[in-house]
């Protein structure tokens, strides 16, 4: 197959019933202008059973031990043919067999990122999580892009690198920090839900680790803000409490007041400078 558009690469360890719900929701996509990845961690139950069983609907496949989620992920990226990727992992699913056709029947976009929904079920109660109509440095600082409903353009990794495979959670936001957030890759948001997300993944059941890990990064990446043993503290209350960032947080996810809020900060500038040459 030559041009692809998309590839979807499944991860997995151990866990055949979320890895055949996550097949199954790729290989009934009425959209069939994608290849299928699965990277399997040297599984002992069932699933290089069912990787086999499957196997006229994969492009490519390999079981065998790894060094983690973000070893697994790279090595589908190396494998992967398509302009986008999608990284669809053990347990998450497509929630339509449309999914694909809605998105790439008619796809003019060259966004480096295209960011749609997400679904999951909390407490009983179904969530659907939206990304920003536009993505800005303090979203990324607090929050994150969802990675299980995000088309990234293969190039991308060419360009910024692989995962960072240091760390056990957070190098798709890390990814995503400093690609978006630091160096202004483009970004295009979808109306519509792709991924459901299976709620039992290591991300999120880890808070606090992801905390420390994306402390690091940002030691890492911003030495100068973040270079003291009181870095945790600030972070926290920088990100959790701060009524300014909060406000702004806000702000920024509403065009229209990030537009009037801009002019009104553009206004104060300007009464700033002329009561400075005043005095």
């Amino acid at each position: 197959m030559e041009n692809i558009l998309l590839s979807v690469i499944t991860i997995n360890y151990n866990d055949a019933k979320g890895l055949k719900k996550t097949m199954d929701s790729v290989v009934r996509q009425t959209w069939k202008g994608f290849e299928y990845l699965v990277i399997d961690g040297g599984s002992t139950d069932e699933s290089p059973a069912l990787i086999e069983a499957y196997q006229s609907d994969i492009a490519y496949s390999v079981s065998e031990k790894d060094n983690g989620i973000y070893n697994a992920m790279n090595k589908g990226i190396k494998a992967a043919k398509g302009k986008y990727l999608l990284f669809l992992n053990s347990g998450d699913y497509l929630v339509a067999d449309t999914v694909f056709e809605n998105v790439f029947s008619s796809f003019t976009s060259d966004a480096d990122f295209i960011c749609g929904n997400l679904y999951y079920e909390q407490a009983g109660k179904a969530v659907v999580k939206e990304h920003p109509e536009q993505m800005t440095f303090s979203y990324l600082v607090a929050r994150t892009v969802y990675h299980p409903s995000t088309f990234i353009k293969r190039a991308l990794f060419d360009q910024y690198g692989l995962y960072n495979e240091n760390n056990k959670i957070v190098s798709d936001w890390e990814f995503f920090f400093k690609a978006l957030g630091l160096n202004g890759a483009s970004y295009k948001k979808l109306s519509q839900t792709i991924t459901h997300f299976d709620m039992n993944g290591i991300s999120s059941v880890h808070g606090e680790k992801v905390q420390e890990e994306k402390l690091r990064v940002f030691k890492n990446y911003l030495p100068y803000v973040f270079n003291n043993e009181n870095d945790r503290y600030i972070f926290d209350k920088f990100r959790e409490t701060n009524k300014r960032f909060r406000m702004l947080r806000e702000i920024d996810e509403r065009p229209f007041f990030r537009k009037f809020t801009t002019f009104q900060l553009s206004a104060t500038i300007m009464l700033m400078k002329l009561f400075e040459k005043r005095k």
